[in-house]
């Protein structure tokens, strides 16, 4: 009986170092970082020609986050990749996005970008 506790708290204390592990590293997850950038969405179709207020506050506030650590800029850089490849938006603006905002370009959106880099 005593075993079977010793291996119940243990495998407690473990998975607890594995969730808050997996939660340290990673801030942000790719469905809320295209829902934030949902304001961005009709300069993004090319149907407004320039990015609005609440676009550009989305994309800074992507871009600290980005800034703060490589394993955040990777998992952005992974998600804006695979959005590029499901959303039909336009790349020339979506690359344009970063500096129409005055953010860096710590994250690139677009089918082909490099995470790894």
């Amino acid at each position: 009986m005593m075993n079977w506790s010793f291996n119940w708290a243990a495998a407690v204390v473990i998975l607890t170092l594995v969730i808050g592990r997996a939660c340290a590293t990673a801030e942000i997850l790719c469905d809320d970082a295209v829902s934030q950038l949902l304001p961005c969405g009709n300069f993004l179709k090319s149907i407004a020609p320039v990015p609005s207020a609440a676009c550009c506050s989305a994309v800074k506030s992507l871009d600290k986050i980005a800034v703060e650590s490589p394993e955040n800029r990777k998992v952005l850089c992974e998600c804006f990749k695979d959005a590029a490849n499901s959303f039909p938006i336009n790349l020339v603006k979506a690359r344009q996005l970063p500096k129409l905002c005055n953010a860096t370009d710590s994250v690139e959106i677009g089918p082909d970008i490099n995470c790894n880099g």
